[in-house]
């Protein structure tokens, strides 16, 4: 009796083990981006013709970036998480119009692309995609694709805005 309450012992010490170096490997939103060179993308983005501008930032380091926008008097707010489930990179947001999205990130070399589902104020739905793609570490050019239409809807180049430096 002895040796069957040693074994499931040790059988339980095994699993909340293995589970636990899971958990270790288990990589976060910071490590991703690190990995795909896409850290850089954490800083406030400006369109120098309309002066829209994105800011992406750490709410939670390595863990969370809230991302806002403004744009033509309508502001947006989103966050860019890891699902620890599935590994995979969300996005959920809104607008101040009552627009909702829920979406994915992929990123490659020089690409970053958010798919997603919305829902408009009026609950009509649809599905967009909105590529960044970094032509260097202060420049990147957005387009906003709708499935299904070869051309994108909406085209920008977006410059990263420096802060001016202190003088001593």
């Amino acid at each position: 009796m002895d040796i069957v309450k040693s074994t499931r012992w040790i059988w339980v010490a095994g699993v909340v083990l293995l589970t636990a170096a899971q958990a270790a490997a288990a990589e976060n939103l910071g490590e991703i981006l690190r990995e795909a060179k896409w850290d850089g993308i954490v800083g406030t983005w400006v369109d120098p013709d309309t002066k829209n501008a994105t800011k992406f930032s750490w709410k939670f380091r390595d863990q969370v970036i809230e991302i806002r926008s403004k744009e033509s008097g309508k502001e947006s707010i989103g966050l860019m998480g890891v699902n620890g489930k599935t590994g995979k990179v969300f996005h959920m947001g809104a607008d101040s119009e009552g627009t909702s999205v829920l979406g994915e990130w992929e990123f490659e070399e020089d690409d970053a692309v958010l798919n997603f589902l919305f829902t408009d104020e009026r609950g009509q739905e649809g599905a967009m995609s909105v590529k960044y793609h970094r032509t260097d570490a202060d420049n990147m050019v957005v387009t906003v694709h709708f499935p299904g239409v070869p051309e994108p809807v909406y085209r920008a180049k977006l410059v990263r805005l420096k802060l001016k430096e202190k003088s001593k």
